[in-house]
């Protein structure tokens, strides 16, 4: 499900607002990443026709639970967009992050016939992000210097090789 403004305000104001005007219950320790909504809340205010290519909710259960959340890092450019995810600590190790990169996979490859690479950033460490992005496909594509991580691991996909089953 695609954040809105209205969804990102009221979880910057109250959790429990925007659980009920999500209609999910919103588990702890989610955003890991906190700093993603007021990023998002910006993206979505300055480009509301790109909002498909920004943040989404995971959901569960016939939607009433929130798993998580992860979408993109705004539209492709030059071919080339980037995926990220982040599944509430209580959820991870069922497959989530799995179905649910593999799903934005699918509406990346959807919504764009100009993409050539769905790319991800990780920490330079093997971890379940990592063996989430082998599992999709994904090759290690060497080391890069993110400007607030520091060193990060590129993941590369190219599209005509991607699948979303």
């Amino acid at each position: 499900m695609p954040a809105t403004v209205e969804h990102l305000t009221a979880l910057r104001a109250d959790r429990n607002a925007f659980g009920e005007l999500l209609g999910a219950d919103v588990p702890d320790g989610w955003p890991e990443f906190p700093e993603s909504v007021e990023f998002t809340i910006t993206q979505l205010t300055e480009h509301p026709h790109q909002a498909d290519w920004w943040m989404h909710f995971f959901l569960a259960d016939n939607g009433a639970r929130l798993v998580g959340s992860g979408g993109f890092v705004g539209p492709p450019h030059n071919g080339v967009v980037e995926i990220g995810y982040e599944i509430a600590p209580e959820f991870r190790g069922r497959g989530l992050a799995t179905a649910a990169a593999r799903a934005m996979i699918g509406k990346a490859k959807a919504s764009s016939n100009r993409l050539s690479t769905i790319v991800a950033h990780t920490l330079p460490d093997h971890n379940a992000s990592t063996s989430v992005l082998r599992r999709l496909g994904f090759r290690h594509a060497g080391e890069v210097e993110d400007p607030d991580e520091g060193t990060v691991w590129r993941w590369e996909l190219p599209v005509d090789l991607a699948t979303a089953d």
